[in-house]
């Protein structure tokens, strides 16, 4: 016989299977639960009827076609109002913010426009809970998140509560995760942004049970990992700094101040630079999307700086990702920022660096993916991520309902 802890455990882990599944698929029966996570149709029934008394899950008529063959029975979806999350985005020059209900689906998006250099935790946590008052959600009676995720470009500890380091601030170990928490009395996780974007493919079935990662080029280059079920997540920080491995001892100049950083050759300002000129120049600016895609068309139309600066992009991408797959095995790949815009431009400088720089040029046919709306993505995976973690509170707390096992 299980113990009591062991039995809740087993309880805790069905609800997140149903909970999960539902993710996936959005509509379901109690029979194709059972069926697609093997529970028992008596357990699925017995869960989801305790995760409807709860307010998690809500019935649905299903499709009359179905209706037709027999008796009309009930579907299945997350219930929307059973809570609501935020996810904010702290990038250079603005603060943004997506509100979502339970389900997923979302109630409001804005963004500020800000010189945020001199900002410090006082105005960013301040611009968070006002972007909130301003969809609605803090305040006055009005319904509040019961989770918020914070993606920032940058560092941020492995704890989850601070900005250790941020291309955007000159301030550093800026903790915002407790004060946000008492103003608005959400949980709180402050995560590097592009570590967090494999988790808006968590429930994506083209993705399910892969590892891979996804590749961000823009104002910087960055990496997140999907690894064995789970995000990766450092012991120190969150991000994976793919874009400072050393591509070329001694190399260029790279914002973070070392030279021969891969970023220092695939980074926007990196090919801004090569394509015009200026090599020992690091802007403080943000190459705008504009300059970056006349840059990609002067390429396209032959234009020799333009042609080579890419072309060294895609080598410094392809030397990096061919030391990881060396390391970790070859993975399929998601790119996404301005950078990915010029796919056609660096994807063959790439394939060739995996093939010189990996065993036996392991991985250099791995397939590629392209992602070209980087904010909804990062939005995405920072939805996402917040509503596991309800899905992961909400399994734990009904520990004390008897579900059929």
């Amino acid at each position: 016989m299980l113990a009591k802890t062991d039995a809740d455990a087993v309880r805790a882990h069905n609800r997140r299977a149903v909970l999960d599944h539902l993710r996936r698929v959005r509509t379901a029966s109690r029979k194709s639960i059972s069926e697609a996570t093997g529970l028992s149709v008596s357990a699925a029934s017995a869960i989801a009827n305790t995760l409807i008394k709860a307010g998690l899950l809500t019935e649905i008529e299903e499709d009359e076609r179905l209706a037709r063959r027999g008796r009309p029975g009930k579907g299945l979806q997350i219930a929307g109002p059973a809570a609501i999350v935020a996810a904010a985005k702290i990038a250079v020059g603005e603060v943004a913010l997506r509100v979502s209900d339970y389900s997923g689906a979302t109630l409001g998006e804005t963004r500020s426009e800000h010189e945020l250099a001199g900002w410090g935790e006082r105005e960013i946590v301040g611009e968070i809970v006002a972007l909130l008052r301003e969809l609605g959600f803090h305040g006055g009676g009005c319904p509040l998140p019961r989770k918020i995720v914070v993606s920032v470009q940058g560092k941020t500890d492995s704890g989850l509560t601070k900005i250790l380091w941020s291309p955007a601030l000159k301030a550093r170990d800026i903790a915002i995760a407790a004060p946000l928490s008492a103003l608005t009395g959400a949980d709180v996780s402050v995560f590097n942004d592009c570590s967090m974007m494999p988790e808006a493919f968590r429930w994506n079935e083209e993705f399910e049970a892969l590892d891979f990662a996804t590749l961000f080029m823009g104002f910087g280059v960055g990496m997140g990992l999907r690894l064995g079920g789970a995000t990766f997540q450092g012991k120190r920080s969150s991000a994976v700094e793919f874009g400072h491995i050393n591509h070329i001892p001694g190399g260029a100049l790279c914002r973070c101040g070392n030279r021969g950083c891969i970023e220092a050759y695939a980074g926007d300002y990196a090919i801004w630079r090569r394509a015009t000129g200026r090599p020992g120049e690091v802007p403080t600016r943000r190459i705008s999307d504009a300059e970056m895609g006349r840059l990609a068309d002067a390429a396209r139309a032959g234009e020799p700086a333009p042609l080579a600066a890419f072309e060294e992009a895609g080598t410094a991408i392809g030397y990096g990702l061919g030391r990881i797959f060396t390391l970790i095995d070859p993975l399929p790949i998601v790119f996404t920022g301005s950078g990915a815009d010029a796919m056609d431009l660096m994807e063959p400088a790439i394939r060739r660096g995996i093939f010189e720089s990996s065993i036996d040029g392991f991985g250099k046919d791995m397939r590629f993916t392209l992602a070209e709306d980087v904010d909804a993505l990062i939005f995405d995976a920072a939805t996402a991520y917040a509503l596991a973690a309800l899905d992961e509170t909400f399994a734990r707390a009904g520990a004390e309902t008897r579900e059929a096992a």
